[in-house]
């Protein structure tokens, strides 16, 4: 499994260099994207389905390129971006083109559902994770003004 989270980790620091992420930041955008395949894989490992466990770990992505953005004061999508390429079901949309193409179609169709729906996981999860994030650092930050102000 080490072996697998410095692949990674690797993935997304290369993807992050792709996208011209500055060079002091990669490391963390790295450690985003092998912390969201640990995620991932450990949820599989105590029996989740492979939707729930990405759906997993695009929540650890989500907050923690959220919180590496408040305290790198940065944009979250410098972290988000790279972290999410490990969980991208790119295997499953190459064998759902080769059953369509071997016209193994109900064996395409079953595939192209999965992949669909564990893209829709990776989304939603990062967008649930974002914006709870938000909320409760809003709700915090308003409450120390709140009594700040009383005080």
């Amino acid at each position: 499994m080490g072996l697998k989270i410095i692949a990674a980790f690797l993935m997304s620091v290369a993807f992050g260099i792709l996208h011209r992420i500055p060079t002091s930041l990669l490391g963390y955008a790295g450690t985003v994207g092998g912390a969201a395949w640990l995620v991932t894989a450990l949820t599989r490992e105590f029996g989740g389905s492979l939707i729930m466990a990405n759906f997993a770990g695009s929540i650890a992505i989500g907050v923690a390129a959220e919180a590496l953005a408040r305290r790198l004061k940065k944009p979250a999508t410098i972290f988000i971006i790279p972290g999410f390429i490990p969980l991208v079901p790119g295997g499953e949309a190459y064998t759902t083109m080769l059953y369509m193409v071997e016209g193994r179609y109900i064996d395409g169709v079953s595939m192209f559902m999965r992949t669909v729906l564990t893209a829709g996981a990776i989304a939603f999860g990062i967008f649930i994770s974002s914006t709870i994030y938000r909320l409760f650092i809003n709700y915090i930050t308003e409450r120390k003004a709140y009594h700040a102000e009383k005080n």
